[in-house]
């Protein structure tokens, strides 16, 4: 009868037991942070250096050769102006051809300010991104 007694309250201890246990691992606790690839960004980001300020431009033979063929041309009141051998040289326009072999050298000393202040910004506009022009998007 004692065996029959222990064998009893051992398993009401198990059961209890069992039950407390159970219990506890089917609560599901709800994980307040969402952690996603932007949460994750948001935290760390004042520590991460902006990557634009370290981009290296590498040298390769497609760029050097792209810069050595191609020239860059802005069209301002029908007239193409570029550089070329350190040079600045105006050539008309005829429709949507430019006549480059009759090309002129600009001379800016016979030039008002209003002129001058024109071919300036011309200048500026030809010079404007001379690393790599063609090579960022500017999504900024």
């Amino acid at each position: 009868m004692e065996y029959f007694l222990g064998s009893v309250i051992t398993m009401v201890a198990m059961f209890v037991a069992t039950k407390l246990i159970s219990s506890e691992k089917n609560v599901i606790k709800e994980n307040p942070f969402r952690y996603s690839q932007s949460h994750i960004h948001e935290i760390i980001s004042p520590l991460v250096p902006n990557l634009r300020e370290y981009k290296k431009i590498i040298p390769r033979q497609s760029r050097n050769q792209e810069e050595k063929t191609n020239i860059k041309v802005v069209i301002f009141d029908n007239k193409a102006y570029f550089v070329r051998d350190a040079k600045f040289y105006c050539a008309e326009m005829h429709g949507t051809e430019i006549d480059g072999a009759n090309a002129t050298l600009v001379d800016t000393m016979g030039m008002d300010k209003v002129q001058l202040d024109k071919m300036l910004f011309i200048m500026d506009q030809l010079r404007d991104g001379k690393k790599n022009d063609s090579g960022d998007s500017r999504d900024q």
